[in-house]
């Protein structure tokens, strides 16, 4: 006799029963929880299920990734700062609407900044440029219950 620990229970559908496949729609064969004919089906269910919420998320990483990449452009290499006409960041294509964070400085300024790339209104659509140090202490990110470890 086989002990209980190595027994698997396997779940076959009733010969009269027939489920069809989420997203194809083809006759299923095999275990009754079954849900889909094979693992590209799955797949494709399960991605377009979540399109709508990775769209939208993919489109704004797009544009805070080319806003960043637009400030890098008019630093130059490794200067720490650069001054610019808001007109020159347009053309190139920047949104002003979209950025990480804003940073506060103790004199009431405040920098929009993209990712570790900042600007600042000064005067006359002249803008300032610079790079935030990154610290490691502020890059703290919570723990996220929903998340499968």
């Amino acid at each position: 006799m086989i002990p209980a620990i190595f027994m698997r229970k396997k779940f076959f559908a009733m010969p009269n029963e027939q489920r069809k496949c989420l997203t194809c729609e083809r006759i299923i064969h095999g275990r009754v929880d079954k849900k889909f004919c094979n693992d590209y089906c799955r797949s494709a269910f399960n991605n377009k299920k979540h399109l709508s919420d990775r769209g939208l998320i993919r489109r704004v990483n797009y544009l805070l990734l080319k806003n960043r990449y637009i400030l890098e452009y008019f630093l130059k290499g490794s200067h720490p700062t650069a001054t610019i006409m808001r007109k020159a960041l347009s053309a190139k294509g920047f949104q002003f609407d979209f950025f990480t964070h804003t940073y506060h400085t103790a004199d009431g300024k405040q920098y929009f900044c993209c990712y570790d790339h900042a600007y600042i209104e000064l005067f006359n659509e002249e803008l300032l440029i610079t790079r935030i140090a990154a610290r490691a202490e502020s890059l703290f990110i919570p723990y996220n219950e929903f998340e499968q470890v």
